[in-house]
């Protein structure tokens, strides 16, 4: 019988070290084995002398300044030794065989990434992996469904949320890692797409939970966090949009004008376009990947641009 996979949990983190206590501690009750790293972002709040006094057995990746989510999991993940590298979110707490079940469901199918579940603290489930349609318009998957009812549903994710999921560490480090031009939010995404066009798959672990607090960093409806998911997606559109065909890129123009004249009315922020503009800035001298046919070949959903709204348009509910 072969060993089990080695497994390592690494958590950025930047500040809300009362947030991050609550996530060690659920991961020192976990039914199987695992290391745990912090990757800290330059903390301001006394994390480090924190994890020092009360988890010495924590490894600790300390940084000289915010470097975002990505970035941090990419430095973390060069000094591991694991098999299996597990990400997980600073809001987030496991279930006691959350861990356990991730090794096994990597275990058995041999894919190089696993799919972990997000519940909202009310029990529903807030994401099961992350999908995109064929406009490249981003989705949790089963996201607002009943977790108990998973079980009879077909859920078939691009990859994990970089939130609560499991990768292979050789895999990841294969395919780079993150890419770190995106700050926060999407990269499990654009890191779902590269690992699928390198012909690697995902599979799902519905029964390895993490209860999270969503958006406990920025808050659901900051203007910071506009204006990082606007600059996110619009690099999903600058690098990939070539392999689109031009109806897919008119949906996606389509869907992303209209969420984004929602957030400036409802939220009253312009941070969704400030964050399209820093892009267009920081790409302008940057040569655009070309158009990849293996694109069309992955695993996309087919939706219309009504049903891609209402999904995006629902996820804010």
């Amino acid at each position: 019988m072969s060993a089990a996979p080695t497994v390592e949990v690494l958590i950025p983190h930047h500040n809300r070290i009362d947030s991050l206590r609550a996530t060690l501690d659920s991961l020192r009750r976990q039914t199987a084995p695992a290391s745990v790293c912090v990757v800290d972002n330059a903390s301001s709040d006394g994390t480090r002398d924190v994890l020092a006094a009360e988890y010495p057995e924590v490894r600790v990746v300390a940084l000289e300044r915010n470097f975002g989510f990505g970035a941090a999991l990419n430095r973390g993940a060069r000094e591991s030794e694991a098999d299996l590298l597990v990400f997980l979110n600073n809001d987030a707490v496991a279930d006691e065989r959350f861990v356990e079940r991730v090794r096994d469901r990597f275990a058995a199918t041999g894919a190089e990434m696993v799919a972990a579940c997000l519940r909202a603290p009310s029990g529903e489930v807030e994401s099961l992996g992350v999908e995109l349609d064929r406009s490249l318009n981003p989705y949790d998957a089963a996201h607002g469904a009943a977790y108990e009812k998973l079980s009879g549903m077909r859920v078939e994710p691009l990859g994990p949320s970089g939130g609560a999921g499991g990768y292979a560490r050789e895999a990841f480090a294969a395919v780079g890692g993150f890419d770190e031009r995106i700050f926060a939010y999407l990269e499990d995404v654009e890191l779902a797409l590269r690992m699928r066009l390198a012909g690697m798959s995902c599979a799902v672990a519905p029964d390895a939970f993490v209860w999270h607090h969503h958006s406990a960093t920025l808050g659901a409806r900051s203007a910071a966090k506009n204006e990082l998911l606007a600059y996110a997606r619009g690099y999903l559109h600058w690098r990939y949009g070539r392999s689109l065909t031009p109806g897919q890129r008119a949906r996606a123009l389509i869907t992303d004008a209209v969420v984004y004249a929602g957030k400036a009315a409802i939220d009253r922020d312009l941070g969704s376009v400030r964050g399209r503009l820093r892009l267009r800035r920081d790409v302008r001298d940057v040569p655009r990947p070309p158009r990849d046919p293996r694109v069309a070949g992955l695993p996309l959903l087919e939706l219309g641009w009504r049903e891609s709204l209402a999904r995006r348009l629902a996820r804010r509910r």
